[in-house]
Protein backbone atom coordinates (compact mmCIF):
# COMPACT_ATOMS: atom_id res chain seq x y z
CA UNK A 1 0.00 0.00 0.00
CA UNK A 2 1.43 3.64 -1.06
CA UNK A 3 1.64 5.98 1.28
CA UNK A 4 -1.23 8.05 -0.63
CA UNK A 5 -3.85 5.34 0.06
CA UNK A 6 -2.77 5.23 4.23
CA UNK A 7 -2.98 9.08 4.29
CA UNK A 8 -6.54 8.71 2.79
CA UNK A 9 -6.87 5.59 5.11
CA UNK A 10 -6.05 7.43 8.28
CA UNK A 11 -8.06 10.78 7.32
CA UNK A 12 -11.13 8.18 7.41
CA UNK A 13 -10.14 6.71 11.10
CA UNK A 14 -9.89 10.41 12.12
CA UNK A 15 -13.32 11.57 11.66
CA UNK A 16 -15.06 7.99 13.00
CA UNK A 17 -16.41 8.92 16.30
CA UNK A 18 -15.91 5.95 18.06
CA UNK A 19 -13.88 2.72 16.95
CA UNK A 20 -15.65 -0.19 17.64
CA UNK A 21 -15.57 -3.31 16.46
CA UNK A 22 -17.88 -2.53 13.62
CA UNK A 23 -16.11 0.23 12.72
CA UNK A 24 -12.81 -1.79 12.99
CA UNK A 25 -13.80 -4.01 10.25
CA UNK A 26 -15.57 -1.49 7.99
CA UNK A 27 -12.34 0.14 8.07
CA UNK A 28 -10.44 -2.84 6.94
CA UNK A 29 -12.86 -3.33 4.43
CA UNK A 30 -12.77 -0.44 3.06
CA UNK A 31 -8.55 0.04 3.06
CA UNK A 32 -8.51 -3.65 1.24
CA UNK A 33 -10.45 -1.94 -1.75
CA UNK A 34 -8.73 1.16 -1.44
CA UNK A 35 -5.56 -0.70 -1.90
CA UNK A 36 -7.22 -2.79 -4.72
CA UNK A 37 -8.28 0.63 -6.81
CA UNK A 38 -4.43 2.37 -5.79
CA UNK A 39 -2.46 -0.72 -7.50
CA UNK A 40 -4.81 -0.64 -10.28
CA UNK A 41 -5.09 2.71 -11.53
CA UNK A 42 -1.92 3.79 -9.93
CA UNK A 43 -3.48 6.82 -7.84
CA UNK A 44 -0.88 10.22 -7.29
CA UNK A 45 -3.14 12.69 -5.95
CA UNK A 46 -5.79 12.03 -2.80
CA UNK A 47 -7.42 14.19 -5.66
CA UNK A 48 -8.31 11.13 -7.26
CA UNK A 49 -9.46 9.00 -4.32
CA UNK A 50 -11.42 12.04 -3.26
CA UNK A 51 -13.48 11.63 -6.88
CA UNK A 52 -13.44 7.51 -6.32
CA UNK A 53 -14.63 7.19 -2.89
CA UNK A 54 -15.48 10.80 -1.51
CA UNK A 55 -14.10 13.21 1.39
CA UNK A 56 -13.77 11.45 4.78
CA UNK A 57 -16.10 13.03 6.17
CA UNK A 58 -18.87 11.99 3.56
CA UNK A 59 -17.59 8.97 3.58
CA UNK A 60 -18.11 8.36 7.73
CA UNK A 61 -21.45 10.46 7.18
CA UNK A 62 -22.25 7.47 4.53
CA UNK A 63 -21.25 4.76 7.10
CA UNK A 64 -23.09 6.11 10.03
CA UNK A 65 -26.14 6.63 8.16
CA UNK A 66 -26.65 3.10 7.38
CA UNK A 67 -25.55 1.66 10.50
CA UNK A 68 -28.06 1.82 13.85
CA UNK A 69 -27.32 5.62 15.34
CA UNK A 70 -28.30 4.52 18.82
CA UNK A 71 -25.92 2.32 19.70
CA UNK A 72 -23.29 4.73 18.10
CA UNK A 73 -24.49 7.47 20.35
CA UNK A 74 -24.92 4.69 23.50
CA UNK A 75 -20.81 4.35 22.84
CA UNK A 76 -20.38 7.80 23.05
CA UNK A 77 -21.97 8.27 26.12
CA UNK A 78 -20.83 5.19 27.57
CA UNK A 79 -17.18 6.35 26.49
CA UNK A 80 -18.07 9.68 28.08
CA UNK A 81 -18.72 8.18 31.59
CA UNK A 82 -15.34 6.04 31.69
CA UNK A 83 -13.47 8.99 30.57
CA UNK A 84 -15.00 10.81 33.31
CA UNK A 85 -14.76 7.78 36.34
CA UNK A 86 -11.24 7.48 35.00
CA UNK A 87 -10.70 11.25 35.53
CA UNK A 88 -11.78 10.70 38.94
CA UNK A 89 -9.93 7.75 39.87
CA UNK A 90 -6.76 9.50 39.13
CA UNK A 91 -7.71 12.90 40.95
CA UNK A 92 -8.73 10.86 44.32
CA UNK A 93 -5.31 8.63 43.65
CA UNK A 94 -2.97 12.14 43.49
CA UNK A 95 -5.01 13.83 46.71
CA UNK A 96 -4.05 10.77 48.65
CA UNK A 97 -0.91 9.99 47.54
CA UNK A 98 0.03 13.95 48.62
CA UNK A 99 -1.45 13.51 51.33
CA UNK A 100 0.75 10.19 52.51
CA UNK A 101 3.87 12.11 51.39
CA UNK A 102 2.63 15.20 53.81
CA UNK A 103 2.19 12.65 56.63
CA UNK A 104 5.38 11.26 55.86
CA UNK A 105 7.39 14.53 55.40
CA UNK A 106 5.70 15.45 58.91
CA UNK A 107 6.82 12.74 60.83
CA UNK A 108 10.50 12.97 59.21
CA UNK A 109 11.05 16.65 60.76
CA UNK A 110 9.63 15.05 64.01
CA UNK A 111 12.06 12.37 64.03
CA UNK A 112 14.85 15.25 63.08
CA UNK A 113 13.51 17.12 65.97
CA UNK A 114 13.73 14.22 68.14
CA UNK A 115 17.23 13.51 67.17
CA UNK A 116 18.32 17.12 67.75
CA UNK A 117 17.05 17.00 71.25
CA UNK A 118 18.50 13.53 72.46
CA UNK A 119 21.67 14.58 71.01
CA UNK A 120 21.53 17.99 72.77
CA UNK A 121 20.93 15.40 75.64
Amino acid sequence: MNKLCKEYIREVKAMFPVKGKQERKYIKELSKDIEDYCEESNATTKEELYENYGNPIDVVGEYLSATDFSGVIKRLKTGKYIKLLIAVIIAVVLVLATMYCVILWEEHQMLVRQARFFAEM
